[in-house]
This record gives structure tokens, C-alpha cells and sequence, in this order.
């Protein structure tokens, strides 16, 4: 039996929209079994044969043109889906990892990262949690291209997760399809500003280098309280706040004060009507892992 363990994810960070992620110490954890051989661990369930993953193993059997065994996927969730946090990544991941290793095709970073953005549509999940830490990428004629990076100072990521789902297809029809070149060079400069703060490890303007104009305003009907929230955080002592994604949930840095972050966070949420949960999470720099076990 094989056990995958994939990484909850945030992409956009603000300004990155489309372009960066990073991946978080919360997982989803994924059994890759011989229904006929091999018992599915009790705390799991069984997923569907169309789901990401399965569709992640057959898209890789069909780039090495090799058949895969018939095996059954089940998950232990602990990413809440449709949050904002990378859920369907986490199976995609899943499944393309899980063909890898069952057909020896050994492929390579690159080639694994191009498949898991051909089902997701970017690679802005898709890459952390394949190869953790903060990934950089851009999709180009010459395919993803993309850069991975840990913070030079430790960051812990706060997040508040609502108790309502956001589908991102619902999240991306609010969104202009033209901006104009002033919000164009707002973004510009504050991720190019947000990217020198991680690698500078000098994080005192964080909060600047963390706003945006290209999705998070659109969404604001779509996440009641989202501006309020990411205030509260920041004046609380997070370092810079965010939409996590496309939302709902809301993510901030921190060096300290994650606990008095966190409770502020969730407060705020409630003051309109909303309740949630919150975790505190360090960077994942590993990404994901698989190893075979009993079953």
C-alpha cells in the first residue's frame, strides 16, 4: 500500500495573482491499495473513480503509455475543501504521484509540475505541493517555468477558515476581464516588493507589499467581512494579511503573536455572523512525500 501525504496550499499571497504559492504543514493524506489484497485503513474513505486523483494517475499512464494496476485511492481530509487552500491540488498531486511511483516512470520535477498544472489550469498549487516552500511560476511558450524559495526568516501562516464554501470557478467570474495600467503597476511593484521581503528576510513592510487590486477587491461580495478580517489581523501584530487563494479563507504572516492573530481573527468573523476555525501553520519545505506501508 502506498501512503501519499500532500500539503495544503495558498496561492496569490495579494499581489501574485496566478503566480506564487506556498505550501503549509497541513495535509491531506492519501492510500493507494489492492482492494483485493489490501484493507483500506479505517479512518479513511473511499474516492470516487473520477475524482482528481484518478484522474492524475491516468494522465500519467497515458504520458509514458503504460497501464496502470487496478488499485482504489482513499483520503484522510484534513484540508478543508473549496477554502482556498489547495483541497483539489492535494489530489491531483495525489494521483499523479501515486502513477509515478506504481509505474517506475521517474519523472522528472519539471515533467511532474507541467502534468498536475495540465488538470488544475495553473501551477500556482499545483507546484508547492508537489516541491514545498514558496514556488514562483509563470507559464510560458516554452512551458512552466518556475523557481522555489524559502523565507531567509521564519514565517508562521495563520489561517481563518469560514464555515462556507467559495468554488473558485464562482470566485474567477467576478473578476474584470481587463485592468487597468494603473492597477497593473500597483501589483507590479508590490510583488516584486513582496518577493525582495522574503528573500531579504526584512519583512517591516510586509503588509504594504501584500495588498492588491486584481482579484481581492472583486471578491469582497463574495467573503462578507474579508477587509475588516485582514485588518484585525494586522492590527493585532500579523505581519501582512490576504485572501487565501480564491477565498474564503483568509491567511497572515507572522513572526509572533500567531495565538492573540489567530483569536483576533476569529472574532472578527463573528462579529458578522460567521464563525470558523483557525491553524497555525509553519512553511512545508518538503512538499510531498510517499513510502509504501503494510495494509
Amino acid at each position: 500500500m502506498l501512503k501519499i501525504s500532500v500539503p495544503a496550499t495558498s496561492a496569490n499571497l495579494g499581489p501574485g495573482f496566478d503566480s506564487v504559492g506556498v505550501a503549509l504543514d497541513l495535509y491531506n493524506e492519501f492510500y493507494v491499495f489492492n482492494k483485493v489484497k489490501e484493507k483500506m485503513p479505517s479512518d479513511t474513505h473511499l474516492l470516487k473513480s473520477d475524482s482528481l486523483a484518478h484522474q492524475g494517475l491516468g494522465l500519467l499512464a497515458r504520458y509514458v503509455k503504460k497501464n496502470i494496476p487496478e488499485v482504489e485511492v482513499a483520503i484522510k481530509a484534513q484540508v478543508p475543501p473549496s477554502r482556498g487552500l489547495g483541497s483539489s491540488a492535494t489530489l491531483t498531486v495525489a494521483g499523479l504521484t501515486a502513477a509515478n511511483f506504481l509505474l517506475d516512470a521517474k519523472l522528472t520535477e519539471q515533467e511532474m509540475i507541467t502534468l498536475a498544472s495540465e488538470i488544475e489550469g495553473h501551477p500556482d498549487n499545483a507546484a508547492p505541493a508537489l516541491i514545498g516552500g514558496v514556488v514562483l511560476s509563470m507559464i510560458t511558450s516554452e512551458g512552466i517555468k518556475y523557481q522555489r524559495i524559502m523565507p531567509a526568516q521564519p514565517l508562521q501562516a495563520v489561517v481563518a477558515v469560514p464555515d462556507f464554501e467559495l468554488a473558485t470557478a464562482a470566485a474567477r467570474k467576478v473578476l474584470p476581464a481587463q485592468v487597468s495600467h494603473k492597477d497593473a503597476v500597483y501589483n507590479t511593484g508590490r510583488y516584486g516588493y513582496f518577493i525582495a521581503s522574503l528573500l531579504t528576510g526584512d519583512y517591516s513592510s510586509l503588509d504594504l507589499a501584500m495588498e492588491d487590486l486584481l482579484h481581492q477587491p472583486y471578491r469582497v461580495p463574495l467573503v462578507p467581512g474579508l477587509n475588516k478580517v485582514m485588518q484585525a489581523a494586522r492590527n493585532s501584530g500579523a505581519l501582512g494579511s490576504c485572501l487565501s487563494g480564491a477565498g474564503p479563507t483568509i491567511l497572515a504572516f507572522c513572526q509572533d503573536k500567531s495565538q492573540e492573530v489567530s483569536e483576533v481573527m476569529q472574532a472578527t468573523w463573528q462579529e458578522h455572523g460567521i464563525t470558523s476555525s483557525t491553524y497555525l501553520l509553519n512553511i512545508n519545505a518538503k512538499g510531498t512525500t510517499c513510502s509504501v506501508i503494510s495494509g
